[in-house]
Parts: structure tokens; C-alpha cells; sequence
């Protein structure tokens, strides 16, 4: 692992060194070598220099999925960062020196097993986001988006760093290996300020208060890397956190994360269903989703880790193609409100079969992965006990059917401006991402045992 974070270190400090010297035609390829580069050294489990921080850092099961799906998202993002190019001055090298950076960061989350290199990691991905949300430096929502994304970053780097001195306050050490065998109040109280920390991050309510409007603000293209690269991290950091400390774990902790569970679902869909800005909605839509996925934390047993997966796998593809597409279209339309997306069905056919795909995935629809995704962890919640959970999980997944059904009736509606067309390759590549997620919804059973292989 350790020579995934010097190849990506060294690759993005290159790709700054080539937007010094105008070589931009080259910054593309070399970051896709450079994300293939750490995908090929953690899946073959290089161990080049690992001694230096395996006290630090742990290779294991989930560190490694969580890791390159990470990296295959990052890979999947980068030649639509090529976009950029037609943005006259603005640095191509800078987005994706900053990218690969945020990409060191979020590889550091999962795989930290001492607090001091999951602050690190946080940080590293959190002021590289901080950045990139800012990229579209002449737009007043993007530089406010940024200014709220970094005050409320501080906000909850501040209660992770509480978290961790009254950690080591009470056990004398800053490792996540079973630092205690018994829980304390002081503990308990350190466990609240960490997992309020990682709400933050993840957005799940009421910690989500800064998530639509910094994901309006951003530049469509990194508000599709934070809603999948920063969430995938953070949950694959926080379930590393908690299956490590099991025994340091209150008996509250379900009901805690009941709590949230219900106030995400139920408060998300709620304020979704009025959003007229497809951004926002989406944000809400992840919030919600963040909600999903926190039920496959109500079980902690062996094996049980390969739901949450899976829903990261489905989560990530159909987010990924939803941004994508809204970003075509807000180009076209300057905007991003549900008329804007008015007869795409007539200007851009191919763009509104891939959205109305992905959002069916979100809503959990037959034959999609994301309806294989919320049954697992609809499952979960069950087996867990949790049964009127999952009643009112189910009615909140009903309601958000109205929501995503307002942007598929904008596009199927029957007004529409001329056609417009976008490069082959991003149709090739936003059809491979529906492609998959169709086979992970018709054929699930290969994929779950894909991941339980592993």
C-alpha cells in the first residue's frame, strides 16, 4: 500500500510540474497511468517500503476493496476532467495534481489504523475538496461553496481531534488495534465526537446542513468525485473505526445509529421533494443514500461487511453517471433546474435513457444494482431486529420515487431545443457504467461472490 501513496504522491506532484511547463496534452494520460499504476500495486499487495508505516497502516480485507473502488471511481472520473481543457485559462494541472492528491487521502482513511494517519488522511482529502469546490473561481456560488465546505470541514476536523485526545486520555494510546477491552464514560463520550465527526463527512442529518448548497456551488464534474470518492472513504474509515473497537463499543450504539438512520431517511426525502435544482436534489438523494448504507452497520459479524460494499459499488455508479449527465446538461443550458431538463429526451436521447437508468438505481428499482444494494440492506436491518426500520425505510424509498420521477417526466416531456451531441467516449464509458450496474442488479449472486473472494 505504501507504494500506491509514493507512485500517487510522486505522479501528482509531475502533473503540477507539467502545467508549469504548458505540457497539457500529456496531464490526461498520465494521471489515468498514475491511478492504474496504484490499482496494479494494491491488488498484487506490493509491500515496497510498507515497513515504514505498517504500524500505521493495515492492508487487509476491507482496507483493499474499500481502496479500488476508490481508485476505479478516480479512474472513471478522470477523462471527463479532460473537459477542462475547453476552459480557457483555467489550470488543467492544477485540478488534477489536486484530484490525485485527494485520491492519497482518501487510500490513507481506509487503511489507518493509528488516529494521527486518520486525521492526516482526512485532511489531505478535505482541503484538496476545499479547493476543487472552489474551481470555478468567477462564480459566486462556487466560491461560497467552498468557504462553507471548508468552515464546516473545520468544524468537524475539530470534533474528531477532541475525539482523539479524550481517546488517549483514557487508554494512552492513539492505536485503533483494541486500545481497551472495557468502555468508560470517557470513552463513550470520545466515540460521540468521532462518529459526529464522520456524520459530517458522510452528511448524514443533522450533520447535513452544508451538503446541498456545496454541492450546488461546486463544479459539477468534483461534486460527482465528493459524492462518491469522499462518501466511499469516509464510510470505509468509519466501519474500519468501529469493527476495530468492537469491545470498546456502548450497548447505545445501535439506537444511535438508529437515530440517524430514521432523521437521514426521513428528513432527506422530505427535503427533497420540493428541490427544483437537480444538484440539490442529488444531494439530498445522497444523504439519503448515506442513510442505506448505515443500516449494514447495525450488524457487525463476520461477513458481514460485503452488503455495504455492494452498495457502495451501486451508489457510486449510478451517482457517477447522474452528475455526469447533469454536468452535459447545465453546459448546454447554463442550469441545472428539472426545466432545463426538458426534452432531453429530444436533444440528447442517449443522455436521457443513461439518467433515467441511474436514477431508477437510486430509487432501488427491479433488475438494477441498487435494488439488489437497499434489499441487502434492508436484510441487515432485520437480522439485526430492527424490523419497523425497515418498514418506514421502505415507505421513505417509495417517496423518493416522486422525486426522481419529476426529472424523468422533465425529459420525456414533449418541449425540447435542437439536438446536441457529446464525444463518443463519454457515451462509451456512461453505457459501460449502465451496463454494469444492470448485470450487478440480473446476475448479483456473481457479483456478491466477486466480493466475498475477494
Amino acid at each position: 500500500m505504501m507504494l500506491a501513496f509514493i507512485l500517487l504522491t510522486l505522479f501528482s506532484v509531475a502533473i503540477l510540474f507539467l502545467g508549469f511547463i504548458k505540457q497539457r496534452n500529456v496531464i490526461i494520460p498520465i494521471s489515468i497511468l498514475a491511478i492504474l499504476s496504484a490499482i496494479i500495486s494494491i491488488s498484487t499487495e506490493q509491500n515496497f517500503w510498507n515497513h515504514y508505516l505498517m504500524d500505521m497502516i493495515r492492508i487487509d480485507f476491507n482496507s483493499k476493496i474499500v481502496s479500488l473502488i476508490i481508485l476505479y471511481t478516480g479512474l472513471a472520473l478522470v477523462p471527463f476532467f479532460a473537459l477542462f481543457q475547453k476552459r480557457g485559462n483555467e489550470e488543467l494541472a492544477d485540478f488534477m495534481g489536486i484530484f490525485i492528491f485527494s485520491i492519497v487521502g482518501a487510500l490513507l482513511m481506509v487503511g489507518a489504523v493509528n488516529y494521527m494517519t486518520l486525521f492526516l488522511g482526512v485532511e489531505i482529502l478535505s482541503i484538496s475538496m476545499y479547493i476543487l469546490a472552489g474551481a470555478d473561481r468567477r462564480k459566486v456560488k462556487s466560491n461560497e461553496a467552498s468557504l462553507k465546505y471548508f468552515i464546516m470541514g473545520a468544524f468537524a476536523s475539530a470534533f474528531m481531534l477532541f475525539g482523539i485526545g479524550l481517546i488517549y486520555a483514557s487508554t494512552g494510546s492513539l492505536s485503533l488495534l483494541n486500545i481497551a477491552s472495557q468502555s468508560s464514560v470517557l470513552t463513550d463520550f470520545a466515540l460521540v465526537f468521532l462518529f459526529s465527526s464522520f456524520a459530517f463527512k458522510i452528511a448524514l442529518v443533522p450533520f447535513h446542513f452544508w451538503t446541498p448548497d456545496v454541492y450546488e456551488g461546486t463544479p459539477t464534474l468534483f461534486t460527482a468525485a465528493m459524492s462518491t470518492i469522499v462518501k466511499v472513504a469516509a464510510f470505509g474509515s468509519f466501519y474500519n473505526l468501529i469493527q476495530l473497537n468492537t469491545p470498546l463499543l456502548p450497548d447505545w450504539i445501535q439506537w444511535y445509529f438508529v437515530f440517524l438512520i430514521l432523521a437521514t431517511l426521513i428528513i432527506g426525502n422530505l427535503m427533497a421533494l420540493s428541490q427544483r435544482s437537480v444538484k440539490r436534489l442529488l444531494a439530498y438523494s445522497g444523504i439519503v443514500q448515506a442513510g442505506f448504507i448505515l443500516m449494514g452497520f447495525l450488524q457487525l459479524d463476520a461477513n458481514s461487511e460485503w452488503p455495504i460494499f455492494f452498495y457502495f459499488i451501486a451508489y457510486t455508479l449510478a451517482s457517477l453517471v447522474a452528475f455526469i449527465v447533469v454536468h452535459f446538461v447545465e453546459v448546454q443550458s447554463g442550469s441545472d433546474d428539472i426545466d432545463s431538463f426538458a426534452g432531453l429526451s429530444k436533444s440528447n436521447p442517449s443522455l436521457a435513457i443513461f439518467m433515467t437508468l441511474a436514477l431508477i438505481s437510486l430509487a432501488g428499482g427491479p433488475l438494477t444494482a441498487g435494488f439488489i444494494a437497499k434489499l441487502l440492506m434492508l436484510n441487515q436491518a432485520i437480522q439485526s431486529g430492527f424490523s419497523a426500520l425497515v418498514i418506514i425505510a421502505v415507505i421513505c424509498t417509495l417517496m423518493s420515487v416522486y422525486y426522481y420521477y419529476k426529472i424523468v417526466n422533465s425529459m420525456f416531456s414533449k418541449s425540447g431545443d435542437s439536438r446536441w451531441s457529446i464525444p463518443f467516449i463519454y457515451n462509451g464509458l456512461l453505457l459501460i457504467f449502465i451496463i454494469i450496474t444492470f448485470a450487478a442488479g440480473i446476475v448479483p449472486t456473481y457479483f456478491t461472490n466477486l466480493l466475498r473472494n475477494f
